[in-house]
């Protein structure tokens, strides 16, 4: 009933930055910012590293960038891939939320700080110079929060996590279903090459090009890409066909394979084929290739339209190109479903959540 819920101020329900220890100069786990998934509850990959400074946390918290324009670009994650009693470090610029025991529920927390009521009220408190403004600590300290009984508060969680597991899952086939496509490529085209094939270069596949700004853009119905992987919606598409993705800067591994209508921006090269049945091949070809070794030189990683062109590639009689379009799109066919339903039920999520989480909506009344 929402006559249970009560108003408290953010530190009562939320310990900001809890005190942990970790050894200076101790190896430990690292989760940096770039690691981060934007809008992603799963916390995609970690490194070790030396300690030498940063935010500190552990499993069941939820770390929260607090600096433009990671906050904004949805960098909040919730820590559950380290071991038992672990203890990881990651940027300067996280903000740990942990849940206070017989208080709140620790996914509970994680839902309410990607809320937009949450979201919201931690940008515009933002302070500091252009490009550096960061989260005022004592804004989120002070931020009157109506919350559930902490019963409520598990059984919202849990219900929320479940369709994220569900996404996160997907995720999980797809990534398998890449690497076992990748194999097939790899036994076709790299162990059992026929030296006899046509030599050529990438330029002979596909005609390298890239898109506007998509800030000029107004919402719609097709996905803009950016290096980030989907980053909005637009009214109409650059273009409709297959093709692949690559980074003009930054990741530049970050290679993707499309095969619906979109938008991709300035960061982000894309691809139109010259021949049938060559995408998905160039896709796996660049997906083999080290593309940060290519860096063009500059600062930032970067990659030029001269460098893709001429790159050496092997061009494989179209029987053999075909055969491997037949062994590999089920694979693709399989993955665009699952992207499908994830989308989907992160539309659902993203309906429910603040409903759930401002009580508009009693979990017990909903099903997944």
């Amino acid at each position: 009933m929402k006559s249970d819920w009560k108003t408290v101020r953010g530190e009562e329900f939320i310990e900001f930055n809890p005190r942990l220890t970790i050894k200076k100069g101790a190896i430990a786990t690292k989760i940096a910012m770039d690691k981060l998934k934007p809008f992603t509850k799963k916390i995609q990959e970690t490194e070790k590293a030396e300690f030498s400074g940063g935010a500190k946390f552990c499993n069941g918290d939820t770390i929260m960038a607090r600096i433009t324009p990671c906050l904004e670009n949805g960098k909040t994650a919730y820590v559950d891939i380290l071991e038992e009693n672990e203890i990881a470090f990651g940027s300067t610029e996280f903000i740990v939320l942990r849940a206070k025991e017989g208080i709140s529920d620790s996914q509970f927390v994680y839902y309410l700080a990607v809320s937009p009521f949450f979201r919201n009220i931690a940008i515009k408190s933002m302070v500091g110079s252009s490009g550096r403004q960061r989260v005022q600590q004592n804004v989120l300290n002070d931020m009157p929060l109506v919350v559930p009984p902490l019963e409520i508060q598990r059984e919202i969680g849990a219900y929320l996590a479940g369709i994220d597991e569900k996404i996160s899952l997907n995720e999980r086939i797809n990534d398998n279903l890449r690497q076992q496509a990748q194999a097939i490529y790899t036994t076709m085209f790299i162990d059992n090459a026929d030296p006899t094939w046509e030599r050529g270069h990438l330029s002979d596949l596909i005609a390298v090009k890239y898109g506007k700004d998509h800030k000029k853009l107004a919402d719609g119905v097709y996905p803009v890409y950016g290096s980030g992987g989907i980053m909005r919606y637009v009214e109409r598409p650059l273009y409709d066909k297959e093709s692949v993705l690559i980074p003009r800067k930054g990741t530049l591994n970050n290679v993707m394979y499309v095969n619906q209508p979109f938008w991709s921006v300035d960061t982000m090269f894309y691809t139109e084929m010259r021949l049938p049945n060559v995408a998905k091949f160039v896709y796996h070809f660049v997906k083999a290739k080290d593309l940060a070794s290519m860096n063009a030189g500059s600062a930032v990683p970067s990659m030029t339209t001269d460098i893709l062109n001429a790159m050496e590639v092997a061009i494989s009689p179209a029987p053999v190109l075909e055969e491997f379009e037949s062994l590999v799109s089920p694979m693709y066919r399989a993955m665009q479903e699952n992207d499908t339903q994830s989308k989907k039920l992160a539309d659902l999520r993203d309906t429910l959540l603040p409903k759930l989480m401002s009580g508009e909506i009693d979990v017990s009344d909903i099903q997944l």
